[in-house]
């Protein structure tokens, strides 16, 4: 794989964690655009992910599309669809587009179905967990004729693709549905220790759900939920949106999927991200806290 051939449209902490991993393995020349490149008070976040990933930022979405061959969107949900619309008027038969949104199966449909007029290829990917651990390593579905294609370029640097298929919206489904556990847990975890906290018995309650659930560190896994919804709960929350859409026209009431959404959404609304930046709290305690502090201060 040539060095120029791999680019991102989004550098937010998924790429950036991919592509720092890719580095690490040997992949030089990845490219990236973000539009807050142009954004004075996030230009130099930006920024700085690219150097600590050693990502050559590009200046426009043109460029980036005429300099590469596979193109990974990533992207915040809500604007996946424009973004493609965008890329389409600069796509050629060479190129690969790929979808890392967490989106719904009907958008990844619809998106593949604006890519590929352009006689570009279009590859849809789910990620199975969160990527910051893993980096290029996180588990990934590919849907799509051209998934076999990306996986012989980027599996050599450590990437975990699975092809899925080639029909399009199996593996937004399969990522979609899980969500519903993953934000349900993350939705109930927040609800729980919001109000034991008022009475200073959090850690008792976890305790008690450790005792009765064996095998899960249930501090742990509230802290790290807690410190996603801190930093990212207002995308998060759109994905469940987009969860309960899907449902509802599979005539399923989506009564878990709104409520985790509205939950998710209001711990996102707090302002943390202004506490915590992009850096995840590492205790819930850390997030109870700077709710306490707003609480107190309104």
């Amino acid at each position: 794989m040539s060095g120029s051939a791999l680019a991102f449209i989004g550098l937010g902490e998924a790429a950036t964690s991919i592509a720092t991993g890719l580095g690490e393995e040997g992949l030089a020349g990845i490219l990236a655009f973000d539009c807050d490149q142009s954004n004075p008070a996030r230009r130099q976040v930006i920024e700085k992910r690219a150097a600590n990933s050693g990502v050559t930022l590009v200046g426009s979405l043109e460029d980036l599309i005429t300099r590469s061959d596979i193109i990974i969107s990533s992207v915040t949900s809500s604007v996946a669809v424009e973004v493609a619309e965008a890329a389409a008027a600069h796509l050629s038969e060479r190129h690969i587009y790929v979808d890392l949104n967490s989106t719904s199966p009907e958008v990844k449909i619809g998106i593949g179905q604006t890519i590929e007029p352009t006689g570009a290829r279009f590859v849809e990917a789910a990620v199975m967990a969160a990527v910051p651990p893993f980096k290029q390593k996180v588990p990934m579905l590919l849907c799509g004729p051209a998934a076999p294609d990306v996986i012989a370029a980027l599996a050599p640097f450590g990437m975990d693709l699975e092809d899925f298929g080639p029909e399009l919206g199996r593996a937004a489904a399969t990522k979609m549905f899980r969500s519903i556990v993953v934000k349900g847990l993350e939705a109930l975890l927040q609800e729980c220790v919001l109000g034991a906290d008022r009475y200073g018995v959090a850690d008792r309650v976890l305790d008690s759900v450790e005792t009765g659930y064996p095998g899960i560190d249930w501090k742990k896994l509230t802290s790290y939920l807690m410190g996603r919804t801190a930093i990212h709960g207002e995308r998060r929350a759109h994905e469940m949106e987009e969860v309960a859409a899907t449902l509802r026209s599979l005539n399923i009431e989506p009564l878990m999927a709104e409520a985790a959404g509205r939950r998710i959404a209001w711990g996102g609304s707090q302002g943390l991200k202004d506490v915590f930046g992009d850096q995840a709290p590492e205790s819930y305690k850390d997030v109870l806290k700077a709710l306490n502090a707003k609480r107190a201060d309104p």
